[in-house]
């Protein structure tokens, strides 16, 4: 340092700027400056193969490398990306107020006994003994870790509500490791915990997290479908999955483009399936399937319209049979073992469709394989009815039919990609646990906790962005996670003065930026570039040496322009702006029109105020649409509040006041306290009994329930759209101004 300010003393004005800017870029260099020299990027050795998938493609880009199956190690390039994501969610979360902790990966089985969990995922547990034999494992989850923790903590509802949230290393031992990080054994998930004093609150909570999760995807530019599903083994009675529409997706979910309703395949109803009975008496015409449950005990048929195209849904069998074993693909050679036990029994599930006929034809029908009818001596079930009450519907969905919430929608079926999944348990694990809170009221009989679990995985969204969003000729990222925002590429050799623009491009220290100076081939290093899937790309070439102009390469947006080195921070501003407005469609994504590329910054601010316009009449007819389904709700509770008061009046008193006019009444005397007549709709009137009358009502009211639900998220985001319309539009006409005033 000394030497360089000597020199600059004797070669005059021009020798000390030259000096000065080596001394200010050598401590910038020192400092901050990124460069890939000094990076450990490990991409080459590994050949590109056919049908390459994103995984592979993080693999030869160097964002890691695989250790065992299913457990992967994170290079320095992979680490950024999963430190961005932890970053974006940590602002989320602390938006919510919650708190970040860290709980231990090692936890005890006696904790799982106590929430009766250990036994149904047994399987999937890394377990291990400590020197005096006490029974541990690694957590794939910490559900009871965290309610012990709060249980031994807080004992007040004062102390309410709670929310806590990690974001650490998990472990699962699949059976079939399989896409790199999409299903591994090793994983990074956030979980949030949440604690309030009552089911209100915790639900308000719920809303609260699902619309931080719906902003965390949006900045992500992941486009995800919020859909209905079960709880699983967490337990609990709400449940939302977000899932990311891909080709290479495990999960199917239903999805109206019409009304927004989603759904995953296990909880999904269409309308367009008819539910009338069929009375039929040709065995043809019964579809059948068999299996066993996990324990061996019951043998399972499943007796479903057999008709072109249509195929079995075995989550309805599942939801019948809970131990169903699903693994099992041939269980005939079990049952040749289990019809010799007297404890065995037979049950057959019936589709209501079929619930009339089957009594017909049952003595017809191969209820057992012929070679095993004689040896088969335990009890026989037959049931048509789902848990719910409803007829059972065995029938897997198909595109097209029709939506169950709204008359003219479609469903759309998607493979997709599961990224995370809400759950309300209730008390589901705080009242085994014995995390309870004393009330204001009754202060010596304390109540379980309210609780939500509210999971997020980190892993799984590093791997499907970069499946999802993959091309041929790399990865891209997008600006939120990307690795580096911007990469810089001289054509030649990096020198002093290339260091010294990259310094000054990167000074004021909001430009996530770093400059390819390895001694490569620039062609290689463009190739390495793409394959790396930076947002965007600045090339250092002839014209910049000649002339001051750089070239600029974004391919998600499709442009390659020349700008002059001058104007280069301000240009990369707002082409990094543009790219917060720009969803890109994933190569996997097929039609998926929730991936649709969509740029606003290409438009002019009149289209803009016309597409405003429009989203603000939208949201005129959505909010009217609220108001009258709020209303309908209203009435529907009305009904079942007058039915539940007519049912406990009923063993007192027939007399009843009949309204002539708004505000003159007579009495009366019903001749049956035990039927109503029900407004089904369409002007029909349906006489069901008291019980019966208070069903329908209270299923209307969910029905209601849950499509207001879904109709404020749609608000929601339609509200989203106009807010970034806004900003884009308020920038165009700011940018317009200097202009104009010129």
């Amino acid at each position: 340092m000394q030497a360089l300010i000597r020199a600059a003393r004797g070669r005059g004005h021009a020798g000390a700027c030259a000096a000065a800017q080596r001394i200010t870029s050598l401590c910038i260099a020192r400092r901050s400056r990124s460069t890939l020299s000094r990076i450990w990027v490990p991409t080459g050795g590994i050949a590109e193969t056919g049908g390459e998938s994103g995984h592979d493609k993080l693999i030869r880009a160097g964002f890691l490398r695989q250790s065992q199956a299913g457990i992967f190690h994170l290079l320095p390039l992979g680490l950024r990306v999963q430190k961005k994501i932890e970053k974006l969610i940590d602002r989320h979360m602390e938006s919510v107020g919650a708190s970040r902790l860290s709980l231990s990966t090692i936890t005890s089985e006696e904790l799982w006994k106590k929430s009766d969990r250990l036994n149904s995922v047994a399987p999937e547990l890394f377990r291990l003994k400590d020197r005096k034999e006490v029974s541990l494992m690694l957590s794939p989850t910490h559900e009871e870790e965290i309610t012990t923790l709060v249980a031994n903590t807080v004992q007040s509802y004062k102390d309410l509500p709670l929310r806590l949230y990690q974001i650490t290393r998990k472990y699962r031992d699949e059976m079939r490791p399989r896409q790199g990080l999409l299903r591994s054994r090793e994983f990074v998930m956030k979980d949030l915990y949440t604690f309030d004093v009552s089911q209100e609150t915790a639900i308000e909570t719920y809303e609260q997290v699902q619309a931080a999760y719906k902003a965390i995807f949006d900045e992500m530019k992941v486009p995800i479908l919020v859909a209905e599903a079960s709880s699983g083994d967490m337990g609990g009675n709400h449940s939302h999955e977000y899932h990311l529409a891909d080709a290479t997706g495990e999960d199917t979910v239903a999805h109206c483009n019409s009304c927004g309703y989603a759904a995953n395949d296990e909880v999904a109803k269409s309308r367009s399936k008819s539910q009338d009975a069929l009375d039929t008496t040709a065995p043809s015409s019964y579809g059948l399937w068999r299996g066993i449950t996990k324990d061996r005990n019951t043998l399972i048929n499943a007796w479903y319209p057999q008709s072109d195209g249509s195929s079995l849904n075995l989550h309805a069998i599942k939801d019948v049979v809970p131990e169903l074993d699903t693994s099992v693909h041939d269980p005939l050679p079990l049952w040749d073992v289990a019809v010799d036990s007297p404890d065995t029994a037979l049950v057959n599930i019936v589709d209501g469709r079929l619930a009339t006929s089957f009594g017909k034809m049952h003595p017809e029908l191969p209820l057992l394989p012929e070679e095993l009818r004689d040896d088969f001596v335990g009890p026989q079930f037959s049931t048509s009815t789902a848990a719910s009450g409803e007829a059972l519907d065995l029938l897997a969905l198909a595109e097209g039919d029709g939506c169950p919430r709204c008359e003219s929608g479609i469903l759309k079926i998607h493979r997709a990609l599961e990224l995370g999944h809400t759950f309300y348990l209730g008390t589901r694990y705080s009242k085994p646990l014995d995390a309870l809170v004393s009330l204001p009221d009754k202060p010596s009989q304390p109540v379980p906790i309210q609780m939500g679990c509210f999971g997020i995985g980190v892993s799984r969204i590093f791997g499907a962005v970069a499946e999802n969003r993959a091309d041929s000729r790399g990865l891209t990222w997008p600006r939120s996670i990307a690795p580096y925002e911007v990469a810089v590429i001289p054509s030649s050799a990096a020198n002093d003065e290339t260091l010294a623009f990259f310094d000054s491009l990167t000074s004021g220290g909001s430009l996530d930026a770093v400059l390819d100076d390895r001694k490569k081939a620039f062609g290689w290093k463009m190739k390495d570039a793409d394959m790396t899937g930076y947002p965007v790309v600045v090339i250092l070439g002839k014209a910049w040496r000649e002339r001051g102009v750089c070239e600029v390469q974004c391919r998600s947006l499709e442009l390659k322009q020349e700008v002059a080195a001058s104007e280069l921070p301000q240009f990369l501003e707002q082409l990094l702006r543009k790219l917060q407005y720009v969803v890109r469609r994933g190569a996997n994504s097929g039609s998926n029109k929730l991936c649709a590329t969509v740029n606003l910054d290409t438009l002019e601010p009149q289209q803009l105020a016309q597409v405003k316009k429009q989203l603000d009449e939208e949201l005129e007819h959505l909010t009217s649409s609220f108001s009258q389904l709020h209303g309908a709700q209203g009435k529907f509770r009305e009904c079942l509040r007058c039915v539940n008061s007519r049912s406990e009046s009923s063993k007192n008193s027939n007399e009843v006041l009949v309204p002539l006019t708004n505000s003159l009444y007579v009495r009366g005397e019903l001749t049956n306290t035990e039927t109503v007549l029900v407004d089904i709709g369409t002007g029909f009137l349906v006489e069901k009994k008291l019980k019966s009358a208070a069903n329908f009502y209270e299923n209307k009211i969910k029905e209601l329930t849950n499509s207001l639900k879904e109709l404020e998220a749609i608000v929601q985001q339609k509200q989203m759209n106009v807010r970034t319309i806004e900003e884009v539009l308020r920038h165009k006409m700011m940018a317009q101004q200097p202009s104009q005033s010129q």
